[in-house]
């Protein structure tokens, strides 16, 4: 077989999936594009939530299996994790359950996290809700779950100020495109008041 040939093949092969790709992104995305401060919200937002949820399932499985590292790399994920609640005044392997349970719940929480970015997207008002709510119930299950010291010093300066940003752009977004909605029926009763006059 020729190269042109294998080329072809290639070519025809990535046109038979573009229609099915761009059908699934019509269907989860819909059709229409928000504005620009939208699209970098949304990016902006499935970036941190994609770091976020990725972690959690990762520290997830790796708390569900401990013995997966002890054996393939020598760590001992229980002993260090069982140490480090002990320096937090938890007894036996209450902090290791307590990390596992926070992990499988965010993990939860980041995908609805994910589908409040998808609304969001599709210029839902609501979404704002789903995004914020969700940031707020993880940073509260790690307050209850780990206590305010795993808050402090356990959590990076990164992820602090990520959620911070996350936070922040949501909630400018939701009273901007908010106003933006309530200004354009005004000024329609506006022009209408005037035409009749």
């Amino acid at each position: 077989m020729t190269t042109q040939e294998e080329t072809n093949i290639a070519n025809n092969q990535s046109q038979m999936f573009r229609p099915h790709l761009k059908r699934a992104k019509n269907v989860i995305l819909g059709e229409e594009n928000p504005n620009v401060f939208s699209q970098v919200v949304f990016y902006t937002g499935i970036l941190g939530t994609f770091i976020f949820g990725i972690w959690s399932s990762i520290s997830y499985l790796i708390l569900k299996n401990p013995l997966y590292l002890k054996q393939h790399k020598q760590v001992d994920v229980e002993a260090i994790v069982e140490l480090r609640g002990r320096e937090l005044g938890y007894e036996g392997d209450s902090f290791f359950r307590h990390l596992e349970l926070f992990h499988l719940s965010s993990t939860g929480i980041w995908l609805c996290v994910l589908i409040g970015f998808i609304f969001l997207w599709r210029k839902k008002k609501w979404s704002a809700y789903v995004i914020i709510g969700g940031l707020v119930v993880y940073c509260a299950l790690m307050l209850f779950f780990l206590g305010p010291t795993y808050f402090v010093e356990d959590t990076t300066l990164f992820d602090k100020l990520s959620l911070l940003i996350l936070f922040l752009l949501v909630l400018i977004h939701h009273f901007v495109t908010g106003n933006k909605k309530n200004e354009i029926p005004e000024e329609e009763t506006e022009e209408g008041i005037e035409e009749e006059v």
